[in-house]
């Protein structure tokens, strides 16, 4: 513990206080001894421990849970079955991931769900280095502590192998390569703030965000610019942009498709109140994503007559002026700035999108309260937090089954994708004798049989080699392929018309829920016989 570091615990007026290098300790009641004592003097074990069972149940609760995959992650593993420097929607990281894991271990999908609690886990040690730096070292990891427990993002909705998830570790260590390089002046830290984003651009802009407003931090105080005065940050910006550079051509080859979409997905505002509502929206649903952390402080730290009796006081490092600007701004302007593009844009923005923008939301919240950290109700904390930690996961995973129980027509991880898929694929070898290449459809229903089929066929997105530009008119002639859509769904039945004209259902399968209750899924067919042999 660093001398700037101390802890004392008050027991009812009657504490024995021992003060050795700078901290001091005092005795407690039993219960809160336990808890107030066990995070000062094994806090670090505790955490990585909490960390851990985090995982495991984050791992196993899917992977029982769910019968087919969460739908980014589907499309991540079909994406990955060919290797390109982009796709339409995203940049390619995440595929080539997930395409890798599928070459080497075909039948290890559960895999996915692991890669997202690397990535969790990654977050948190990124936030626990950077908390320690800033507030010391037991303060940090309280705030990295209040990072798992409290910003929702990094608990039950990293159940899933997305984007999405991939940007979260890399935005916490953007912002800790970034402190180390300009704050603590460690010149090679550069380096590793240039490995980050490059490899950011690879999973999803979002990080982008991040990089322009630590950029304009940096060069609009002394500090940031005496930081660019040496060779280091140059060399390190060249070593990015070399990296980036063949995703970046396939960028401008592609009419920056990945920008287009970002920007073009979702409802689109008609007015002024309309784009307003959607800023606000968008910023309701990330404060509710925080809503643990905010019980967890009220419980806790409370204000006013709401404040507990304080079983554990930690007395932090005193931020100077400059670290505390910018740490918030690493915490607040990413956000600032996403709503005032939203309002711009005029669009829906998708709630997960502000997956990474949090990261450091712990530390700023306790940078915020000051120095001295007052904590009490330390058994009713540690319950809520368990529950987090235990509950959350099992529940995110579960409750889709009670989804389908009451009613819900199509929940995307039970659903009988292996049924059709094996239908589907026999129709299709009996009708060509060949083995299945291309499926064309959308990407839930298609995608889940081009996933699922055991010829491991890749997918044409609508029809559209706009989407799937690796799949080409030639491929469609030499090989042909097998057209699926839901009857009921019209609209995507008249996006595939407009590729094919004269589309008509051949057939279709049927297949009931992969559980005890639930509906029946019917696709439809039509198979697009090759023209070249």
């Amino acid at each position: 513990m660093s001398l700037n570091d101390s802890y004392a615990v008050p027991l009812d007026g009657h504490a024995a206080t021992a003060v050795a290098s700078g901290a001091t300790f005092t005795a407690l009641p039993t219960g809160s001894r336990t808890i107030g004592q066990l995070l000062i003097e094994r806090g670090t074990m505790l955490f990585w421990s909490l960390v851990g069972l985090h995982a495991a149940i984050a791992v196993a609760a899917p992977a029982f849970g769910f019968i087919t995959l969460p739908r980014d992650t589907l499309e991540g593993f079909i994406w990955g079955r060919t290797f390109q420097w982009g796709f339409s929607k995203h940049p390619p990281l995440q595929a080539w991931i997930l395409g890798l894991t599928e070459w080497l271990a075909p039948s290890a999908i559960w895999l996915a769900y692991l890669y997202a609690q690397i990535c969790v886990v990654i977050t948190l040690w990124a936030v626990w280095r950077l908390g320690r730096s800033i507030l010391g070292e037991r303060q940090g990891l309280i705030a990295a502590l209040l990072t798992l427990f409290g910003v929702h993002y990094y608990g039950p909705s990293m159940a899933t192998f997305t984007p999405d998830t991939l940007s979260a570790p890399l935005w916490a260590l953007t912002g800790l390569f970034w402190w180390r390089a300009v704050v603590e002046e460690r010149p090679r830290a550069w380096y590793g703030f240039a490995l980050a984003v490059a490899f950011s651009i690879y999973a999803k802009y979002v990080v982008l965000l991040l990089v322009g407003v630590l950029g304009i931090f940096t060069l609009a105080t002394p500090r940031g610019r005496a930081a660019l005065r040496r060779r280091d940050p140059w060399l390190a910006a060249l070593i990015c942009l070399v990296l980036a550079a063949p995703h970046l051509n396939w960028v401008v080859d592609t009419s920056f498709s990945t920008f287009g979409y970002a920007f073009s997905h979702g409802e689109k505002a008609t007015s002024i109140v309309i784009r307003l509502y959607f800023c606000l929206a968008f910023l309701a649903a990330q404060i509710s994503q925080h809503g643990m952390l905010i019980v967890l402080l009220l419980v806790a730290v409370g204000f006013g007559r709401l404040r507990p009796r304080a079983e554990l006081v930690v007395d932090g490092r005193r931020v100077p002026a400059f670290e505390q600007a910018a740490l918030l701004t690493m915490a607040f302007a990413p956000i600032a700035v996403a709503l005032v593009v939203n309002f711009a844009v005029g669009g829906e923005f998708r709630q997960g999108r502000g997956t990474a923008l949090f990261a450091f939301s712990g530390i700023a919240a306790l940078m915020l309260i000051g120095p001295r950290l007052e904590l009490g109700r330390l058994r009713l904390a540690a319950v809520l937090a368990l529950l987090v930690i235990v509950v959350l996961p099992v529940g995110n995973a579960f409750h889709h089954h009670a989804r389908l129980a009451m009613g819900a027509g199509v929940v995307p991880t039970l659903y009988p994708a292996e049924s059709l898929a094996d239908q589907l694929t026999s129709r299709w070898r009996d009708d060509t004798d060949q083995p299945l290449r291309i499926v064309i459809g959308d990407r839930w229903h298609a995608g889940n049989v081009a996933f699922y089929s055991l010829d491991r066929p890749l997918i044409l997105l609508d029809g559209d080699t706009r989407q799937a530009p690796w799949v080409t008119e030639e491929m469609l002639a030499r090989y042909g392929g097998i057209i699926v859509w839901q009857p009921e769904d019209h609209e995507a039945f008249a996006r595939l018309r407009l590729r094919f004209p004269a589309l008509r259902a051949q057939g279709t399968v049927s297949a009931p829920s992969p559980l005890s209750y639930g509906p029946v899924t019917t696709l439809a067919y039509a198979i697009v016989p090759a023209e070249l042999r």
